[in-house]
């Protein structure tokens, strides 16, 4: 087996100019190099270091193509496999994990791949009706704005700079209209990618059809590089929406309220198509949003008929605000900002994901500890836990279609909730041996402890890159031994390498950065 290695015979410059830092820890300029995350950036060549300190690439690619079509991405990987190059794709560089980057490669840079069709009758075995082919470098507020005027609505990413056709879709994708239509991954009807070999295709659920089933879930930059998607959507219409939050001096009321409020969100959520997301921290529940699609204000109370008296009996005091909007895009601005950006993208705070699993608020005593559990981290101010309530099972057939074969992880469809523990403030660069102890904190103790209490899995999207346990388990489950024969199958030579993805236990990085053969 070719051993793949980080260290091209000719090294080309390590010097680059400082780049300017926008929208809090990240640039939102499109810059084929740029990374966004600040862990990969490592303190190279950053804006907040004296100018007299060097600027050096550090963990970014080092040869880039600007990606028009299949023949470029024919060309570059021909190029890294000729010599010996590590291969890495790159849309907008919003990776928690680093997977868009890595010492000396050759990224594969799909951000200008722009294109979006409506398709007014798509015809397949499994699908009749509308639907839209996007771009890879397409990016949420992009994809609203491309349906915007159609009267139609889409399940993309809740942060408008989020690439819609790249890892977020590739690893599941949340939407806050999962619960009506399913997961990003759901709505796929046929990929457009260039396999490692080289071999350009169209893979569907009756076409190519392992490549399309470990696309839909199975991580991004593992199987092939995808050059559009093409999704189904749905009809416009009206959304019932509002926002409360719940406070008061007497903690323990508080966090009793919390338990009430988990233990009821099957009854919030199931056969319905309802999503809501939340936040907890030390002192709040505050609800951002409910998201009731194709239902009026009315249904936002009669949903708190059970809910509001248990705040009466604890003295709590809430504010609750409803509201009525005449599209989903409009909900959707309301709450998230204007496109195409909108203003609530992450700074990048320290972050993990788990999924939480309806058998766990169902059960009084693991919804107790649970709760306990998000007491103990969010204590102090310095955590919060950021949830949504959903469901995307197969048991409203007649709320949504049933999930088409994909491999999104099997803990999803016995999901009541994700919920992501992060830091309130943004990576401080001021101070980067407090962000390590912090980074400590979430990796050894707090999330383990969210595991034992969480039994199931976690969104391979929002993971601090530090995770040490069973990530197979964690991000693919069962999945895991079918979607490796599907890479090992496609990617014979191994190009394509990414932190947790796929096979990625069969590589290594030494001490000096190079990717090598386990």
């Amino acid at each position: 087996m070719r051993v793949q290695r980080l260290c091209p015979s000719s090294s080309p410059p390590q010097s680059i100019p400082k780049f300017v830092v926008l929208k809090g820890a990240y640039s939102s300029c499109p810059i084929a190099g740029e990374i966004f995350n600040p862990y990969w950036q490592n303190a190279t060549c950053s804006p907040f270091t004296t100018p007299q300190a060097p600027c050096e690439l550090g963990n970014r690619a080092v040869y880039s193509i600007n990606v028009a079509g299949p023949s470029d991405i024919q060309a570059g990987l021909e190029f890294a496999a000729k010599k010996n190059i590590r291969v890495v794709i790159r849309n907008t560089g919003i990776d928690y994990l680093g997977q868009s980057t890595g010492q000396g490669a050759l990224a594969l840079w799909t951000y200008n791949l722009k294109s979006t069709e409506l398709i007014a009758n798509y015809q397949s075995p499994a699908y009749s009706g509308r639907a839209i082919k996007l771009g890879a470098g397409v990016i949420a507020g992009e994809a609203y704005e491309a349906v915007k005027d159609s009267g139609y609505r889409i399940v993309a990413p809740e942060c408008g700079l989020t690439g819609v056709v790249g890892g977020y879709v590739q690893a599941g994708g949340q939407s806050q209209l999962v619960t009506a239509y399913g997961l990003a991954a759901d709505q796929v009807l046929e990929w457009e990618l260039v396999t490692p070999d080289g071999e350009y295709l169209i893979a569907t659920p009756e076409n190519n059809t392992d490549l399309y089933w470990a696309l839909a879930g199975g991580g991004g930059g593992t199987y092939g590089v995808v050059l559009s998607a093409t999704f189904k959507v749905y009809p416009e219409g009206p959304v019932a929406g509002g926002a409360m939050v719940v406070q008061g001096d007497n903690i323990t009321a508080l966090f009793e309220a919390i338990e009430i409020w988990f233990s009821m969100a099957p009854s919030f959520v199931e056969k319905s198509s309802n999503n809501i997301q939340f936040f907890v921290t030390n002192d709040t529940l505050t609800i951002l949003n409910f998201v009731l699609p194709d239902q009026n204000a009315s249904s936002v109370h009669d949903l708190l008929v059970p809910f509001l008296p248990e705040l009466d009996r604890l003295s709590l005091d809430y504010n609750l605000t409803v509201a009525e909007y005449p599209s989903y895009l409009d909900s959707f601005i309301a709450s998230y900002g204007p496109l195409p950006y909108g203003n609530l993208c992450p700074s990048f705070p320290l972050i993990s994901s788990r999924l939480i699993p309806r058998t766990t608020v169902l059960d009084p005593i693991a919804n107790q500890q649970l709760i306990a559990l998000y007491r103990n981290i969010t204590n102090g101010g310095t955590w919060w836990i950021g949830c949504s309530f959903l469901n995307v099972d197969d048991s409203a057939e007649s709320v949504r279609p049933r999930h088409p074969p994909n491999s999104v992880h099997p803990a999803w469809r016995d999901a009541i909730a994700y919920c992501n523990p992060q830091t309130h403030q943004p990576y401080d660069w001021a101070n980067l041996g407090a962000v390590s102890a912090l980074r400590k904190m979430l990796v050894r103790n707090i999330f383990p402890a969210l595991e034992a209490a969480t039994p199931g899995g976690a969104n391979l999207n929002e993971l601090d890159p530090t995770y040490g346990g069973d990530w197979k388990a964690a991000f693919y489950g069962s999945n895991y031994d079918r979607l490796l024969s599907i890479k090992h199958a496609n990617d014979p030579h191994r190009l394509m390498y990414g932190l947790f993805a796929v096979g990625s236990d069969e590589f290594t990085i030494d001490g000096a950065g190079r990717l090598c053969e386990a």
